[in-house]
This record gives structure tokens, sequence and C-alpha cells, in this order.
């Protein structure tokens, strides 16, 4: 479960990664850790369900978003924008994986915030919605890079750092020549994603789990992004 999006309060201590010009995060605190977790928990879905119908609740859905927020912080794949962590983005580079010092925090999240026979029923239910995007990707053995989380601080809202945090992963697919794709649980927020610049390629039913929505961005041609 890699897809769920929301702006979040975060801070975060940060690495310089030159190649590009974003910072790597080494180092996050509990709280701020916390408080992902409760941006994700506790969104206003308006009248949609939302990733909280796959767990025990609201305060089971940031406990889980902690545990993935501590597999991506250990495995490497969390950015932000500048030292101040106004937003931040974990994704992962094509052919890059998510190894076991990734995924077993994200694993523990899931079991011990949802059932077995929850997980096992939206495990159907997605089955169930088509395959998505990165599935017809992987089938087809098409490159991509994969967001599987996106964050702002709540002080710094409203301010344009969802597009900075975004220009983040399209730089990147631009310098490789290769689309970002993501995916999200919310028509609010996909709108705000294509507003930023991605496309809506596909919208998955799953019943009483709501909907996921697929996105992608395209790179640009190499002469607009500088290359040759």
């Amino acid at each position: 479960m890699e897809h769920f999006l929301a702006d979040s309060e975060t801070v975060a201590d940060a690495q310089q990664n030159q190649e590009s010009e974003t910072m790597k995060v080494t180092t996050l605190d509990e709280k701020s850790i916390r408080d992902i977790g409760h941006a994700f928990g506790y969104y206003d879905y308006e009248e949609e369900t939302g990733m909280a119908a796959a767990f025990s609740g609201k305060d089971a859905t940031a406990n889980y978003i902690c545990a993935y927020v501590r597999g991506v912080l250990r495995g490497g794949f969390l950015h932000t924008t500048s030292e101040r962590g106004e937003g931040y983005i974990a994704y992962k580079l094509p052919k890059e994986k998510m190894g076991l010092k990734t995924m077993w925090p994200i694993a523990c999240g899931m079991l011990h915030n949802s059932t077995l026979k929850r997980l096992l029923q939206f495990g159907i239910a997605i089955k169930r919605g088509g395959a998505s995007l990165q599935d017809r990707m992987d089938k087809e053995r098409k490159p991509y890079i994969f967001v599987g989380l996106l964050c702002v601080r709540e002080e710094y809202q409203r301010q344009g750092y969802m597009r900075k945090v975004l220009d983040i992963a399209f730089a990147e697919g631009d310098r490789l020549g290769v689309p970002v794709i993501l995916e999200t649980d919310a028509k609010n927020k996909c709108d705000k994603y294509v507003h930023l610049g991605m496309e809506l390629t596909g919208t998955h039913e799953l019943g009483a789990f709501g909907k996921l929505y697929d996105l992608i961005r395209y790179p640009k041609p190499s002469n607009e992004n500088g290359t040759v």
C-alpha cells in the first residue's frame, strides 16, 4: 500500500542530494512522524470513504502512516524541499526496490492497525477494481518513478509548496526521461494533482473502500529540460 497521499505538518533534519537539487531526509523526530500520520488519518474526505476504511478507524490509519514514514525513511526514499522541511515526498526510481528494512515496518503497521479479514477484503476490492496504472506499466516493462507519499507542513500550506514538492519528482522524471505516477484515494486530491500538471488515467471503484485514482505526468521533451 504505497498509494495514499495528503498534506501534513512535519519537521526534519536533512542531507543535500546534489544530483536532484533536493534534500534527502536522513532523520525525522517522532513528533514529526506523528504529525504526518495525523494529517493522513484525519484528512477531510468530505463525502468519500478514503483509506480509513481499510483500517480500524482514524487513529489506526494515522498509526499505519507513521509506520509507512518510518519505512521509507529507513530505506532512503524520503526527500524534502529544504532545511526548513516545508514539504516532503517519498518516491522510488525505475528498478529501485523497497527492501526488507523498508517493507518490514510498513507490513507491521498494516497488521497492527487492521484485521486480517479487513485487509483480505481490501485486497479483493483492489483486485476487482481492475489493474492499476502501476500494474499495467510493470506488465509492459515500462520504466517510471512511483510516488508513495506527499505532504506539506500545515504552516506552509496554500503557499505553493505542493507544486515544489511534486517538482522534485518531476525533475527526476525529466532527467531520466520517464513518467512520474501516483495513486490517490480522494477526488479533491486528484483534482489538485491534475492542476499541478498530472493527468488522470483511470478510476477504480473499490466498493465499501471508496475509490482509487491513477495519475501520470510525462517527462518533458529533451529540448525543454536542458538535454540534447
